[in-house]
This record gives C-alpha cells, sequence and structure tokens, in this order.
C-alpha cells in the first residue's frame, strides 16, 4: 500500500493519532481538524494495544505535510525501500483503544518511524506473542511504565516501556479488519535495522 495518510493535513478523512515523544518521554493526542494542535496528555491508565493487526512499512514525514507509507505486503513480506531520495524509515502502525483517555474518540492510531518508539513496541511485541497462546481470542491491555534513555546510532532517544497487565475481550468498537496475528520476526526486524544520525528528538516523527 503506497501513500497512506496517517492524520494531520493534506486530503483525504482525518485519522484520530497518538503519538511518543522521544525528547520528553511524554505523550500527544490529535485534536479533530488540521489547523489544531495535538494536545499533551497523561498517559496514565492502561490501554487496549490492537498488535494482533499491526502493520509494518517504509515511512517517511516531512513538515506541513501528511506522512506517507509504503506498507509491507505482508508482516514477513516486506517492501523495498523507496529510492526517491526522501528519507524513508521503517516504521508501524496499530490501533490503541481507550475510552478514559481518549474520550469520544476512543480508537487512535499509533504510527511512527521514531526509533524508541519502534525498539519499546518491538519488546511489547515479544511479549505479546510470548502469551498469545493462552489468550486466543483476547486482546492486551498496556500501561505505559515510564521510559528508559538509549543510544541509537551517532545520537540518543528514549525507549517507552510497555506492560501488558491483563487480557480481554476484543471490544465491539475495536473490530478486526486482518486475519491472522502478526509473525514477531517482522516487528524485531525494524527496530534492529542501522540506525543514522538520530538525535534526542528523532521519535518526533508527526
Amino acid at each position: 500500500m503506497s501513500g497512506l495518510n496517517l492524520g494531520g493535513g493534506g486530503g483525504g478523512d482525518f485519522t484520530a493519532h497518538v503519538r511518543y515523544m522521544a525528547s520528553t518521554s511524554s505523550w500527544k493526542m490529535s485534536m479533530e481538524g488540521a489547523d489544531n494542535p495535538p494536545v499533551e496528555f497523561a498517559f496514565d491508565q492502561p490501554a487496549i494495544f490492537d498488535l494482533e493487526q499491526i502493520k509494518t512499512g517504509w515511512g517517511v514525514f516531512e513538515m506541513g505535510v501528511a506522512p506517507e507509507w509504503v506498507m509491507d505486503a505482508s508482516l514477513s513480506d516486506p517492501a523495498p525501500k523507496p529510492t526517491d531520495g526522501r528519507e524513508w524509515k521503517r516504521g508501524f502502525q496499530f490501533n490503541i483503544f481507550s475510552k478514559n483517555m481518549f474520550g469520544v474518540e476512543p480508537t487512535r492510531e499509533f504510527a511512527t518511524t521514531g526509533v524508541g518508539a519502534c525498539m519499546g513496541v518491538q519488546a511489547l511485541y515479544s511479549e505479546f506473542e510470548k502469551e498469545l497462546p493462552a489468550n486466543h481470542g483476547k486482546v492486551p491491555v498496556v500501561k505505559f511504565d515510564g521510559s528508559v534513555s538509549s543510544t541509537a546510532g551517532r545520537g540518543s532517544t528514549t525507549i517507552p516501556t510497555l506492560v501488558i497487565v491483563k487480557w480481554v475481550d476484543r471490544p465491539a468498537d475495536l473490530p478486526i479488519e486482518t486475519d491472522a496475528p502478526a509473525p514477531a520476526a517482522a516487528v524485531q526486524q525494524q527496530a534492529a535495522a542501522p540506525v543514522e544520525n538520530v538525535n534526542i528528538d528523532g521519535d518526533e516523527e508527526f
């Protein structure tokens, strides 16, 4: 899939989303409308992470325009890196669900190429895969437990600590759109890719 709009400016439908801010180890959520800037919120309650439907691919984020994505055909069949000269990086996309934190738009897309976020989700997905056999048909409830600093390439970032606290039945408001759980190896691959010229703000891709 090419040119996927993950929300914010440009044409197409607005997609409610969240982002992880590596420089401050904090989170922001979108407000409806392209002219409304995202607002910081406290990720202080567990939320459902729909890791069963995670997607991976190459993303490019440029100031003032909507993100563009070239998505993998499947998580085990990565797309070739685009060669148009822009800074395409490996990233992921999935939904987070919380009525308590997100209110009238409880489903929020989490999509980024940020190094720290990718590393945090890699670790979370490993936990997800280990616990999945005993929890088929359910979805994980995850808490944000702070962050840790890490070097990345020639710079640094922070990695969100994401921990599964329990499994629950899939909410009706979070329907299945794909058929099968993602292979963990594909998620691990993107966080293991070489990193170049990453600074402390590297995860603030929107």
